[in-house]
């Protein structure tokens, strides 16, 4: 009994160390968002709209470069047609967008009242912020502002937030594109544990996991190419590029086949080298039930799926770990594929990757301790956390 209840404190100080107690807000349930960037205004954008409509995204957020030279009425009408015009659609300013005099502005402060948000009785800056269905959204200006990132992600509680620019660094890309935006924006971002959504460079890339940005330092704990964690000082970069105006090739972190090179950052790529189209990302929020979890697609027009990932908010101002009820100890006896109870992904090792598969199957229904369910009776409860705990770092 005493050593149980050693495991039951132990557990809730593993628990409170990863997480801000403080209450958070997530998303609708399977709040889904398309992102996508450097459209223009022609066919292969209207690709991708119909691409999006047939996915069932109940909002786009746009990472720049809009239409280009074809003309701003013809983008904005093309999304009013497809979508409807009082969808949800917000956008950041692009090197190619005239913000102000192309109606722009105009154009996403009139989105955000239809919303049913607030918008500034001006002009709308192209720096500017939103909450939508539980959604934190931030919108960078070209070339960074990293100052008004900190004063609206500071102790925010929301579980999911979105920094969102057009503008790139080199290292954050996988073309030619240079150093741009600058390393604050990122680093803010990711100290805050928001999800970095860029466009710019006209291809699709996710990073793993980071733990620093600026250096490129893949999270040790979490560093799964189709499992990402998001929390205050770890995050994912991606570039959605590919919106409809010319698809590039990769210049960086050859070979052009996982695993890539450079520091081994990469989680995906879709550039021409790998015969990319035009498509967009997706990524639905609440997913299945757990206010935790998401889970992201790249999609192309050609109905391909390229990418697919779970991402993971583990704790921090917006993030909350479920709790963890335990009625009894575990009295069926450990399993594990490897052979070590509370190894689930197979490595014999028990550590931080085996907690977050644990966590991101909790109280659902699944057999086996690939997801998590190490004592075999077919639900992933505090009983297989206790036998991860009984076996951490053995």
């Amino acid at each position: 009994m005493k050593k149980y209840l050693l495991l039951l404190i132990t557990g809730f100080l593993f628990i409170s160390s990863v997480k801000n107690v403080s209450a958070s807000t997530s998303t609708d349930p399977n709040f889904k968002v398309a992102f996508i960037g450097d459209s223009s205004a022609g066919s292969n954008f209207q690709n991708v709209l119909n691409l999006i409509k047939q996915e069932g995204a109940q909002m786009v957020l746009h990472q720049g470069d809009f239409d280009y030279s074809a003309g701003p009425q013809i983008w904005m009408d093309k999304i009013n047609t497809t979508l409807g015009a009082n969808f949800p659609y917000l956008g950041s300013d692009g090197n190619h967008d005239n913000w102000d005099t192309d109606g722009y502005a105009a154009f996403f402060k009139d989105r955000l009242v239809k919303m049913g948000l607030p918008a500034p009785s001006g002009n709308l800056p192209p720096s500017y912020s939103a909450v939508y269905k539980g959604l934190k959204i931030i919108f960078s200006k070209e070339n960074g502002d990293p100052a008004f990132l900190q004063s609206q992600l500071a102790g925010n509680t929301h579980t999911w937030k979105i920094c969102s620019w057009h503008k790139n660094m080199n290292a954050m890309q996988v073309g030619g594109k240079g150093d741009e935006q600058g390393w604050p924006d990122y680093e803010t971002c990711r100290q805050n544990g928001a999800i970095v959504a860029t466009g710019h460079e006209h291809t699709y890339e996710r990073t793993k996991t980071l733990s620093s940005i600026q250096n490129q330092t893949v999270d040790s704990s979490c560093s799964d190419p189709k499992n990402v964690c998001v929390a205050p000082g770890r995050t994912f970069v991606f570039v959605s590029g590919l919106g409809g105006n010319g698809i590039r090739n990769q210049d960086r972190c050859l070979p052009t086949t996982y695993p890539y090179g450079c520091k081994g950052e990469w989680a995906s790529v879709y550039t021409s080298d790998q015969a990319g189209a035009y498509g967009a990302l997706f990524i639905t929020f609440n997913y299945q039930g757990n206010p935790n979890r998401a889970h992201g697609y790249f999609k192309d027009i050609n109905n391909k799926v390229v990418d697919e990932f779970d991402i993971l908010t583990t704790g921090g101002s917006g993030g909350t770990i479920p709790p963890v009820t335990i009625s009894q100890s575990p009295s069926n006896p450990p399993i594990s594929g490897s052979g070590k109870p509370g190894d689930a992904n197979g490595d014999n090792l028990v550590d931080g990757q085996d907690y977050v598969i644990w966590l991101q199957n909790y109280n659902t229904q699944a057999s086996g301790a690939a997801k998590g369910n190490f004592d075999g009776n077919g639900v992933v409860d505090g009983q297989d956390y206790v036998i991860w705990l009984n076996n951490y770092n053995k």
